[in-house]
């Protein structure tokens, strides 16, 4: 036998849930990932507004990428690096199951309220 299993064998091995993405015509909020999403965007909108006054300050972005969007499209740089990074939220929120759903967005939110963390003790001197 070749290394390629028959299409009888990959409907089997789909049925027994073995795959990474699970895809949904219609995704159902459960209420962690509501509470996710809900911190996930709160801390983006104090990430954003911190990196404005920031910058207003004269402190440098630390974000190579971002510094570089912002350096050659300005705030629209930023706005577009976290549209981007909102759309491969939903992405991956849409298609992984619901834990994997669950970690994901917990990932996020921890990261996103680190670097929030970071910018308000370092602008604000606490």
């Amino acid at each position: 036998m070749t290394g390629r299993p028959s299409s009888g064998d990959e409907s089997a091995t789909r049925d027994r849930g073995e795959r990474l993405f699970t895809p949904r015509r219609e995704r159902h909020m459960t209420r962690t990932h509501a509470v996710l999403w809900g911190l996930i965007l709160v801390t983006t909108a104090a990430d954003v507004v911190l990196t404005m006054l920031g910058r207003a300050n004269g402190y440098a972005e630390g974000n190579v990428v971002v510094r570089e969007l912002v350096a050659a499209f300005g705030l629209a740089g930023l706005w577009m690096v976290k549209f981007l990074a909102m759309c491969w939220l939903v992405a991956g929120w849409a298609l992984l199951s619901d834990r994997n759903a669950a970690v994901f967005l917990g990932l996020f939110a921890a990261v996103t309220t680190l670097v929030v963390v970071h910018n308000a003790l370092t602008l604000f001197g606490v």
